[in-house]
């Protein structure tokens, strides 16, 4: 009986054949992962993005956004004051009240219409006469200011005479002072509508002392 031959471990693992080389077809691109998750997050930050500044521009547009504007920018005779004497140990009191903690409270400004395209915006002061004036004896160049824009200039008075009706009361005398100055600029048609308007929030008696005031106003 012939033998049969063995094959050693070398011989039968070289034996086998290479592998084939892998063949791409020609044009077709090697599959790549797709960054879905940052594109996700490029366009969440965009819509967070658009959001936030839609919620800015309604703020501003609404007079609710506090801005830093420069104080020499500031029309102070913009309205006809309603305030006639200031007490000096207030205002001596405001400033170093400023001077120490810096302004707490913004003034209410509205834009004015520029008289060319290239001129400087400019804002008529409706309310805060007083820390307009004490910045400007520190020497300071802004001021914190939210510009609202009312209705007509009547809700302008009514929104200076009713920031001072609640923080320093007005005397008499200013009180009525301003409803005839209101009424002598044409912001209202008569002393009793203008009485009505300016001082909505006081009681009637009260309105009724400020229309005997007139007389005096008037001589």
């Amino acid at each position: 009986m012939a033998k049969r031959k063995r094959l050693g471990p070398v011989e039968a693992f070289a034996a086998a054949p290479p592998a084939a080389p892998e063949v791409k077809a020609a044009g077709v691109a090697a599959p790549s992962s797709v960054p879905i998750a940052a594109v996700a997050g490029d366009s969440a930050a965009a819509n967070a993005l658009a959001e936030v500044t839609s919620a800015l521009e309604a703020a501003r547009a609404e007079g609710r956004l506090v801005q830093k504007l420069p104080l020499d920018r500031i029309v102070t005779d913009y309205l006809i004051r309603d305030r006639l004497a200031v007490d000096a140990g207030e205002m001596t009191a405001l400033r170093e009240s400023l001077a120490a903690r810096g302004q707490q409270m913004p003034i209410d400004v509205l834009a004015l219409p520029r008289s060319h395209p290239g001129q400087a915006p400019r804002y008529g002061l409706i309310s805060g006469w007083r820390r307009v004036t004490a910045l400007r004896a520190l020497g300071a160049d802004t001021v914190l200011a939210r510009v609202i824009a009312p209705e007509s200039q009547a809700a302008a008075y009514e929104a200076m005479v009713e920031e001072n009706e609640i923080r320093v009361g007005l005397s008499y005398y200013e009180r009525a002072r301003i409803v005839m100055r209101a009424v002598a600029e044409g912001i209202y048609p008569s002393k009793k509508q203008a009485q009505l308007a300016l001082f909505a929030h006081v009681s009637r008696a009260k309105r009724s002392k400020i229309g005997s005031f007139g007389v005096v106003v008037e001589a």
